[in-house]
């Protein structure tokens, strides 16, 4: 029988607050050093979904470093 988490509403707003600049793997990562627990990324990923938080596809473009 599988375990289920309980996301608790500042868990939810972190990452709501830290999906646009990081990746689903390194908010699992923080979210594990924070609480203890073991968080993994398909977790954030999925519970970023059940929320409609949704990221941009594909990669950031790259800044111009024109002086």
């Amino acid at each position: 029988m599988a375990n289920y988490k309980k996301w608790s509403s500042a868990e939810k707003e972190y990452i709501r607050g830290n999906c646009e600049a990081h990746s689903d793997k390194f908010i699992a990562s923080e979210m594990s050093r924070i609480s203890g627990e073991n968080i993994t990324s398909d977790m954030v990923r999925q519970q970023r979904r059940k929320m409609r938080v949704i990221k941009k596809k594909g990669r950031p473009k790259k800044k111009d470093t024109i002086n």
